[in-house]
């Protein structure tokens, strides 16, 4: 690491960042770092990137990625909270309503699948978790269980309203999560089909095995 100090470091983020165009506020300049890192995590391959690749893709210096976000694996870290915050919240109780558990799974398919394409989603997929810190490396399988246990649920909600038919909950749910993990592995963010659709089309194509008879 350079022997910069954080203010100086500082000083000459400001200074490169000053142009028009560029992120002033501290939060918008992390923020910026953090998805230069996951498009980078998602392209290269996180063995492969260095913080010098980092900066270079921002047009800063290799202090001010320390700075505002920290070493490689703090950058890693914050990379995979994002999604994994994005996931929690998106599976709670209150993120989701509709008549019916058919509708509320709908609505955790389609808010899953967002997420999945986003940088930070696929960047969470395709990074393996031996890559983690282990507090990070627990949040996420902790998040996972959380996600799954949601979809068994509502599974379950279906088959007692009468709005789905599944003879097997937990697989059912190993499928419709391994289909929406499987996304992340091969999205584009300048291929034809856009989020939306895509999760219009898993949710038509695992509804059609889950439609009562």
């Amino acid at each position: 690491m350079s022997s910069v100090s954080a203010p100086a470091a500082a000083s000459a983020a400001d200074d490169l960042w000053s142009a028009p165009g560029r992120p002033r506020d501290p939060d918008a300049k992390r923020e910026a770092i953090l998805t230069a890192a996951a498009t980078a995590f998602v392209r290269d391959g996180y063995g492969a990137t260095s913080i010098d690749d980092v900066a270079a893709r921002l047009g800063v210096s290799k202090p001010t990625v320390y700075y505002y976000a920290g070493s490689k694996q703090a950058l890693l870290s914050a990379c995979f909270m994002i999604a994994l915050d994005a996931y929690s919240e998106a599976v709670e109780e209150g993120a989701v309503s509709g008549l019916d558990g058919r509708e509320r799974l709908h609505q955790v398919v389609q808010k899953y699948v967002e997420i999945t394409t986003t940088v930070f989603g696929r960047c969470l997929h395709r990074v393996p978790d031996v890559e983690l810190t282990p507090p990070v490396r627990e949040r996420l399988r902790a998040v996972k269980r959380k996600v799954d246990a949601r979809i068994r649920d509502l599974l379950r909600e279906g088959v007692r309203d009468g709005s789905l038919r599944t003879a097997d909950v937990r697989m059912s749910t190993f499928a419709i999560s391994g289909a929406m993990n499987s996304i992340a592995q091969w999205y584009s963010p300048v291929g034809k089909l856009g989020p939306d659709e895509i999760a219009e089309r898993l949710w038509d194509a695992f509804s059609e095995g889950v439609r009562p008879r």
